[in-house]
């Protein structure tokens, strides 16, 4: 968790907050979202490939498997999303494409 804070204020929090409230409505709330409440895969894909057509850019070529299953674990477990999801490099690795 400690690591995936740290990932995710330098890579995440301009646009989604360090509170996970987002800006609305062009940078939504992480704190009980879809995404970081819903599925594990669709959240993987959602910061592996960005969202085409917003401003969320993917972060596949700039982040590792290890980094992006630290943030995906802390968004999951963050701001009271308290899903107890712990997010493994192999489950990123399995969703890149």
């Amino acid at each position: 968790m400690a690591e995936g804070k740290t990932l995710y204020e330098n890579n995440c929090a301009i646009c989604h907050k360090s509170d996970g409230k987002g800006m609305p409505p062009a940078f939504p709330a992480l704190k009980g979202s879809k995404i970081a409440t819903g599925p594990i895969t669709q959240h993987i894909d959602r910061v592996l490939d960005g969202k085409q057509g917003t401003a969320m850019r993917p972060f596949k070529d700039s982040l590792n498997d290890e980094d992006i299953a630290a943030i995906v674990t802390y968004e999951r477990n963050a701001w009271g999303n308290n899903t107890n999801d712990a997010v493994q490099p192999a489950q990123i690795k399995e969703r890149r494409k």
